[in-house]
């Protein structure tokens, strides 16, 4: 990876608020920003003519968005690319040499535009990099970088990626872990009491492991560590709202076509509050 960012583009607001929040980033680290727009191939099915229209209309406005970038970042390495096919699957391709995938996502929380539909969620499950998800309205407030806290491979490589990024941006790291057991669980008080302090020792163990995690990745990082009885996707997205960044770790949901992302990185991205990165574990820890 070349340390790259390719984000999406499709002319609307959310892409602009991925790409200012890509050009920032890249900036900072010395990276370059790679704008792709895609025409879908279902266009294939119209005249030559009106498919070189079609790549004009790209181009142009991948020059537009472009000089945008050149506007916040004068010195940035920024390339553009048009190109036909299948968008997810076009720039699941593109991760494999990136650093990162970037796109857009308007204020309801679902991905904005026909290229950024509800496909995107396999970009999530698919891409063999990092997924960053930028909500339209960007820049806003928000102070910290939040990273949700599991047992799996990739909710490691999420505290990673967090402690990093954190250690980058001198922000705080606030390690994430939510628990709850559900209204249809049937049993008694004093069961239910009993599941509940089970779950706030998981939690403490699993709390404990990941600021162990954290601080052996990042040393110098401001870390904190707090357990919330509550839904885990709630949690996080709520914590989003007030953070710089949020980060999930995403176990595959199966490969290929039909890859999908696990059930509370699902309900996080359709709900997103704030900027956040989708993270897997390596291919060997999978």
């Amino acid at each position: 990876m070349d340390g790259t960012l390719v984000v999406g583009i499709d002319g609307t607001e959310s892409s602009r608020a991925a790409l200012r929040w890509a050009v920032s980033r890249a900036n900072a680290t010395r990276g370059a920003v790679e704008l792709v727009h895609v025409i879908d191939d279902e266009w294939t099915t119209i005249s030559a003519r009106m498919i070189e229209e079609l790549g004009n209309d790209s181009r142009r406005l991948l020059e537009g968005e472009a000089a945008y970038a050149r506007s916040l970042a004068p010195d940035l390495v920024i390339r553009t690319r048009s190109t036909r096919g299948e968008p997810m699957q076009t720039l699941i391709a593109a991760s494999s040499a990136a650093e990162m995938v970037v796109v857009g996502t308007h204020k309801t929380g679902f991905i904005n535009g026909k290229i950024f539909g509800s496909r995107s969620l396999r970009l999530a499950a698919s891409a063999r990099t990092p997924v960053a998800i930028i909500p339209q309205g960007m820049p806003r407030a928000g102070r910290g970088i939040v990273v949700g806290v599991d047992d799996s491979p990739a909710g490691r490589q999420a505290i990673r990626f967090a402690a990093h990024e954190a250690e980058r941006t001198r922000e705080t790291l606030t390690l994430l872990r939510a628990f709850t057991i559900p209204e249809s669980v049937a049993a008694s008080e004093d069961v239910r009491r009993e599941l509940l302090q089970h779950g706030e020792e998981l939690a403490g163990a699993a709390l404990s492991d990941a600021v162990t995690l954290a601080t052996a990745t990042a040393p110098g990082v401001d870390l904190k560590a707090r357990s919330v009885r509550r839904p885990t996707a709630e949690a996080l997205v709520e914590a989003a709202a007030t953070a710089t960044l949020l980060v999930v770790g995403s176990s595959r949901q199966e490969e290929g076509d039909n890859a999908m992302v696990g059930s509370v990185s699902h309900d996080v991205l359709i709900n997103l509050t704030g900027p956040a990165v989708v993270v897997h574990a390596r291919d060997s820890q999978e």
